[in-house]
């Protein structure tokens, strides 16, 4: 059992609390470590978001250089062959179906300068559609996503 002087004790040490100052310098203290964590944190975060930004940049002025010729269509095979006459390697395609179906499709198949290669779409086409052609690259990176060439798609007519 505690007695009457020990209760008061204990009854008394609740009722002060901290002491302001102590209190002060603890909230102080708080918000120096949240802001250091924040400060570190976000320091990184935009490092490797500029990093991946200037990347995609870099690809997307190398579209300029990019110069693809469509050479033909063959419906029945559902191929179209393509020829690069730029100098740089295109990594890969992007197909969209604009008029006579629905779909779109990524197809990763390197078209080396000055070479020729078949691509294969698996649209359900009707008559008179059209697909959209993108040609894309690729920056370096393992999880780099294709950055497509817009500026210089062709449209294509099935008939």
């Amino acid at each position: 059992m505690l007695t009457k002087k020990r209760r008061g004790l204990i009854i008394n040490f609740y009722k002060k609390g901290i002491s302001p100052l102590i209190a002060t310098i603890l909230l102080i203290g708080f918000v120096v470590v949240i802001g250091g964590i924040v400060i570190f944190w976000g320091r990184n975060f935009i490092k490797e978001k500029a990093e991946k930004e200037g990347a995609l940049a870099e690809e997307q002025l190398k579209c300029e250089n990019i110069d693809i010729e469509i050479k033909g269509i063959d419906k029945i095979t559902k191929n179209i062959i393509i020829e690069n006459k730029g100098n740089d390697i295109i990594d890969g395609f992007i197909l969209r179906v604009v008029s006579g179906g629905s779909g779109a499709e990524k197809i990763l198949q390197k078209l080396e300068p000055l070479k020729i290669i078949n691509i294969g779409y698996s649209f359900s086409l009707s008559e008179n559609a059209k697909i959209d052609l993108i040609p894309s690259l690729k920056p370096e990176g393992t999880n780099a996503p294709l950055v497509p060439c817009s500026n210089k798609h062709k449209v294509i007519k099935i008939e």
